[in-house]
């Protein structure tokens, strides 16, 4: 559709109304910003899926959480 008919459309529109058009535009603008950032999202990560650190490839020893002897005065 050509600008000009839609520039026709709006010069027939009472003024009470163009608000709504006008966000409605805002929304249609959201709309296609929300489908380029999930499109481009999807092409920079394929191989990422849930569950992928499920089972971590590291040994974390039992006493990690325990307090160093080092630390000891400041405690």
């Amino acid at each position: 559709m050509p600008l000009s008919d839609v520039q026709e459309k709006l010069k027939t529109i009472p003024d009470e109304y163009l608000a709504e058009v006008y966000h409605y535009l805002e929304l249609l603008q959201y709309k296609i910003f929300y489908e380029q950032q999930k499109n481009s999202t999807k092409k920079k990560f394929p191989n990422r899926h849930p569950g992928i650190l499920k089972d971590p490839n590291f040994y974390m020893s039992p006493d990690f959480d325990k307090p160093l002897e080092d630390f000891k005065e400041y405690m």
